[in-house]
């Protein structure tokens, strides 16, 4: 059976089992627009991402509170629902109870920054019939006893360097970008993960803009025994919520850690 230097290998040079594994993991994930009037006319805009989480028995958008901020000027919002396929999903911007963790008045860096959307009942089962998932966040997920795995960290997440866009027509990418962590924080009962962006690489943008609120995933991946066959678990972890200035061409995106995004679960 291939070692843990062959499985780390693999995934350094195989774009496709990276570009495979984000895929996975992207069944979670949402970019969120707002229907805007500017003009009288409508517009479409991309205010950041999101994740779609479980729990108990209600379902949410996880997201960054300044991403709610912006959403909460637009008439009606939409989530993506479906990959390659134009679609349309809208829902009522003032339909949506919203639970944030609180603003100070000296809001910056260390936010914080994080807000769960109550979604409707009526909205969950057209969400789920387009192949959508709900992660369960009072489920604890474990690789599995005596397992040997290599882990690595994905920020999900919809650029909007890397869309196209027009007055109610948005094309762009739910990107999963391989991270490096640089540090964890503890400041103010809040947790939190910097991320380092290396803007030289092809597949990073300058500008992660619309990442915001976008979900960080820890996910460990082993060779299984039975087959030879690389399988996968991902692990929310965290959300992104804020980019700092480049340094020598990286760029360090901070975010909110799971102990975070636990202890501001609505009704605990």
């Amino acid at each position: 059976m291939p070692g843990l230097d062959w499985l780390d290998t693999r995934l350094r040079e195989s774009s496709e089992l990276r570009e495979t594994i984000g895929r996975s993991i992207a069944g979670y994930a949402v970019a969120m627009l707002g229907v805007f009037d500017e003009g009288g006319a409508e517009v479409l805009r991309l205010c950041g991402s999101g994740t779609l989480v479980r729990v108990a028995d209600r379902h949410f958008i996880l997201t960054a509170a300044h991403v709610w901020e912006a959403l909460q000027a637009s008439r009606q919002f939409g989530i993506t629902v479906r990959e390659n396929l134009d679609h349309r999903f809208l829902m009522e911007t003032q339909s949506i109870p919203a639970f944030t963790a609180e603003k100070p008045a000296n809001w910056g860096e260390w936010g914080p920054d994080l807000a769960y959307l109550l979604l409707p009942q009526g909205y969950i089962g057209p969400i789920q019939a387009h192949q959508c998932c709900f992660y369960n966040l009072t489920e604890q997920r474990q690789c599995g006893p005596d397992c040997d795995h290599i882990e690595t960290w994905m920020l999900l997440g919809a650029p909007v360097a890397l869309g196209n866009f027009t007055r109610m027509h948005a094309n762009f990418y739910m990107v999963g970008h391989l991270s490096r962590i640089v540090e964890h924080h503890q400041r103010g009962g809040f947790d939190y993960i910097d991320l380092q962006a290396d803007m030289a690489l092809p597949d990073v943008p300058q500008d992660f803009r619309g990442v915001s609120g976008g979900g960080l995933w820890s996910v460990r991946i082993w060779v299984s025994s039975s087959e030879d066959k690389i399988e996968w678990l991902p692990s929310l972890q965290g959300v992104a919520f804020y980019q700092l200035a480049p340094i020598e061409g990286r760029r360090t995106i901070r975010c909110h850690g799971i102990e975070s995004i636990r202890s501001t679960l609505p009704g605990l």
